[in-house]
Formats: structure tokens, sequence, C-alpha cells
């Protein structure tokens, strides 16, 4: 999966949020390219979460600062992929509410009733 494909934005736009994350598909490629330090232990347990936060942060960068400079937007997506890996080393997945099932949910009678 392309950050194309994953942050929506990108393929709204014709453009990518940066150009070094063109073509990257793993999560730990993400980190190298903008350079931000990552716990192995954090994207084994919740890498899809990681990256969902910041395509998430990747569509709204280009959504609400379309004219921000290449240096602008690189230090923005470092900080959200910063926070993203920070909400996860402190919680897992379904504590920080991002299952969509948890969301969605309503309560369920069982049995005969």
């Amino acid at each position: 999966m392309t950050p194309r494909s994953r942050d929506g934005a990108a393929a709204r736009t014709g453009r990518p949020a940066l150009p070094e994350l063109q073509d990257l598909e793993a999560a730990e490629d993400f980190f190298a390219a903008l350079g931000v330090p990552f716990d192995p232990r954090v994207l084994a347990v919740s890498r899809l979460h990681v990256l969902r936060r910041f395509g998430l942060a990747m569509e709204a960068s280009l959504r609400e600062r379309p004219g921000a400079s290449e240096g602008e937007r690189r230090a923005e997506l470092r900080a959200a992929l910063r926070e993203a890996h920070a909400l996860f080393a402190r919680t897992t997945p379904l504590e920080s509410g991002d299952f969509g099932v948890q969301r969605t949910a309503r309560p369920v009678k069982l049995g005969r009733g």
C-alpha cells in the first residue's frame, strides 16, 4: 500500500504529502524517511494503528494547509508521526478507541428475552 492510496488526500490532489514518502510501504520506512526514532516493540503491536493515525494527519495537512512549504509540511508530518507513535507507546489500540467497531457498537442482549 503506498502513501498515495493510504492517505486519500494525495489521491485527490494528485501529489504526495512529500516526495520522499511517495513509494514507501513499511512503517519503518516512514520513520526513516522523516528521521523519527521509534520503538520496534510499539510497531510490532500497533503498526497499522500508527500508520492509520499518520495517514489521517497527512490528509489533514494537505487539506488544511495546501500552500505549506515542503519544509513546513515535513515538520508537521514528523510531529504527527511522533505523536502517533507516542500514543500507542502509552496505550493499546483498544484503549485509544481506535477500533471502528468499538465506536459504533450498540449493546446486544444475548439469550432469549
